[in-house]
């Protein structure tokens, strides 16, 4: 009839408690792994690890001495050869607890802690109400241990579970009479002897969610504490609504199902920053485990949404934000290169190398076949002739915070060469190769985007009637993404690929006055990215935390009405200087795009971001020059500010340096066989300077020459 009455309570008292409980509908702790260990110990109980994962410590409660046989405390100390996979886990030491030399032994053992040093460890005892504390002579070696102190529990039976707050002031046990938390203050951290202890808080029962308590644990913040015992075998979270004050802790709880893999729950210990799970299991008669588990999400061991996380939100944005910064900055070059053309056509020749190569060797012939060497120099350029120019870049920015997300500072710097030649007066066409970076660090956590971007664009410019003109650009480009996402100290890296197709339709109206140039422009710049799909990885080798990122198609739509200026170009002695100005009005028509993602462990629960653009109003201010100096080098630089209205800003400057061959200067390349040779030709003051050199490149024993003449005509 009592067990009867027994069974009837369990039931009633079940049902009561489940219309309090929340239960996790997908699996949030997984079953990972089992490590057998009845060989060691047939009655394991509480269980803890080493910092790095290195060292795992299981109390066991087999003695072989004295009247308790069966019962005296031990620490099996055992060395993982990778950190926290317990099936590398092997057998270093086994040392039996005891406050002298075979003399006060602890029984019955069941949680364990470590200083984080290691220099220190405390373990609890369920006959009586004693919390030992003992040193250890080399850090982390329970071998070494010496008894240092014990703190006696008062109002308590069968003490079962022992933790700390990390900075070793807040001892925290609970035992099986009442079920209750209760809290020590440490006057000196890490130190329970008695002159240094005082009683603080007490919570209230957790008994509802499990009557057989064998340990808890707070997470890092201490706003969140974790209960298990062997009444249900679940793992069961609590919250604080005061970070370590147990009087906060709530009423009820989330149970986490994990009876399906252990019967009977001696101890727990959640490690490596909360994304495993290691629970001990003492099936009477049977065998002793350590099983385990992986969490969802670290710290929280139930993932949060993840469409809610300031982190996720801003690295979408930004990769959004930067594929179309990968457009502009393919495109404005381009721009300057041809009003750059517009300005000097009828000044320089812009061609700045000429080479002549010639083979016989049926092995480099090929080399010369696309390749249409100009000799002679003339003032003005031929059709046909190739020119080459180059710019460099570089860049800082930031994006502001908003609601749901977080301030970026933004890095970019990049090459381009290019080539045009010229059709006429009024035509030019051209190709340009860039390559690019951008470095963006989220604030203010460690989270970030590298990439690198490959671009390759084909460009044409015509003047048509009354100084009229239209430009355009056809372009692609191939996006590498390296990411790095915090979360709660845990860090994910992913890499995700990209491709990109852009064009740029340019009209403008180029206007000339006695001391300034006007061209009033239009512009349209339209480009199509997809991101490829990606998974993140996390620093464990697990799935916790980790993100799956679908495939991301953005549109990009801007357009541009500008002013562009530029003073007169103005003959010094032995320089031309031009200062040109840019003012710009650009407006982002680009539709909205849809970022679609899941967490690994729960692929059925998709997240997404619709990532609308806010920043319709942007303005590009700039101002640059250029100098050539009758030596033949130039100097080409300009300071652009991009700002987007209550958005951010991104400043940059470009830079180019080249050298231009002047009529009194003559050079020229050649390869002929085997033979490389650089001949250079200049007339200063009647005389002829003439320096030569050559180079065999091909044989095993390289020869080498240089001659220098000086030559003067009468």
């Amino acid at each position: 009839m009592k067990k009867n009455l027994r069974v009837m309570k369990k039931f009633i008292v079940t049902l009561f408690f489940s219309l309090i409980v929340a239960t996790e509908a997908f699996a949030i702790l997984t079953f990972n792994q089992e490590k057998v260990v009845t060989t060691e110990t047939d009655q394991i109980r509480g269980i803890n690890f080493k910092p790095d994962g290195t060292m795992m410590y299981v109390t066991d409660r087999n003695g072989t001495t004295l009247s308790n046989l069966g019962q005296a405390a031990n620490i099996i100390q055992y060395t993982l050869t990778t950190p926290f996979d317990i099936s590398t886990a092997t057998e270093t030491s086994n040392t039996r607890v005891e406050e002298v030399d075979g003399v006060n032994l602890a029984f019955l053992p069941h949680a364990i802690e470590f200083k984080p040093d290691g220099t220190r460890l405390f373990l609890v005892a369920n006959t009586g109400t004693l919390v030992y504390q003992f040193d250890l002579s080399t850090p982390w070696d329970t071998s070494t241990i010496t008894f240092s102190a014990k703190y006696n529990v008062t109002g308590e039976s069968q003490l079962r579970t022992l933790t700390f707050k990390p900075d070793g002031k807040r001892m925290y046990v609970s035992g099986r009479e009442n079920h209750k938390l209760k809290e020590y203050i440490l006057t000196n951290a890490w130190d329970i002897t008695s002159s240094n202890v005082s009683v603080g808080a007490v919570s209230a029962s957790l008994e509802s969610a499990d009557n057989n308590m064998r340990n808890v644990q707070f997470n890092s913040l201490g706003t969140e504490l974790y209960v298990g015992g062997n009444q249900n075998n679940n793992m069961n979270k609590f919250t604080l609504s005061s970070a370590w004050d147990i009087s906060t802790i709530s009423s009820s709880f989330t149970a986490y199902t994990l009876s399906g893999d252990h019967s009977n729950m001696r101890g727990f210990i959640f490690a490596e920053k909360f994304s495993r799970l290691y629970v001990t299991d003492d099936i009477d008669g049977d065998a002793n485990r350590v099983i385990e588990y992986l969490a969802s999400c670290s710290f929280t061991v139930n993932c949060e949404d993840a469409s809610k996380d300031e982190n996720v939100v801003a690295l979408i944005e930004s990769q959004v934000e930067l594929s179309k910064r990968v457009i502009q900055h393919n495109t404005l070059p381009i721009m300057r290169r041809i009003k750059w053309l517009r300005r000097h056509k009828n000044y320089d020749d812009l061609n700045n190398l000429q080479a002549q190569i010639s083979f016989s060797d049926q092995r480099l012939s090929k080399l010369v076949e696309t390749i249409k060497p100009n000799i002679k120099r003339e003032k003005r350029a031929n059709d046909g002739e190739w020119f080459k120019w180059n710019e460099g870049r570089i860049g800082i920015g930031t994006t502001n915070a908003k609601s749901g997300s977080l301030s970026r500072n933004i890095h970019t710097s990049g090459f381009v060469i290019g080539a045009d030649k010229r059709r006429g007066d009024d035509v030019m066409h051209g190709y340009a190769f860039q390559f690019g970076t951008e470095n963006i660090d989220i604030i203010p956590s460690r989270s970030g985007i590298f990439a690198k971007t490959y671009s390759l664009s084909m460009y044409g410019t015509k003047l048509i009637e009354s100084h009229f003109f239209t430009n355009a650009i056809l372009g692609i480009s191939h996006i590498d993404l390296d990411t790095k996402r915090e979360e709660k100290n845990n860090m994910l890296e992913g890499s995700r690929n990209g491709n990109q197709i852009y064009g740029t339709i340019n009209l403008g109206k180029r206007i000339n006055t006695d001391n300034y140039n006007f061209s009033p422009n239009i512009k349209f710049d339209i480009g199509y990215t997809r991101l490829d799909e990606y998974e993140e990885e996390n620093e464990f080798g697990t799935t916790t935390d980790v993100l799956l990122f679908k495939k991301h198609e953005i549109v990009t739509g801007l357009g541009t009405v500008s002013l562009l200026l530029d003073k007169t170009i103005r003959h010094y002695e032995d320089r031309i200087i031009n200062h040109t100005g840019r003012f710009e009005y650009i407006i982002d028509f680009s539709p909205t795009s849809d970022a679609d993602f899941y967490y690994l462990n729960d692929p059925n629960t998709m997240f997404s971001i619709n990532i609308d653009e806010e920043a319709y109003e942007n303005f590009r201010i700039g101002y640059g020059f250029d100098v050539t100096y009758e030596t033949g080098w130039s100097i080409i630089a300009n300071f652009e500010r991009f700002h987007a209205i209550s958005s951010g800003y991104i400043n940059e400057v470009y830079l180019s340096v080249g050298y231009v061959p002047t009529e009194d200067i003559k050079y020229a390349l050649a390869l002929e066989n085997e033979k490389a040779s650089l001949n250079y030709n200049k007339h200063i003051n009647g005389f002829d300077i003439q320096l030569g050199s050559n180079y065999k490149l091909l044989r095993q024993i390289p020869e080498y020459g240089a001659t220098i003449e000086v030559v003067s005509k009468f």
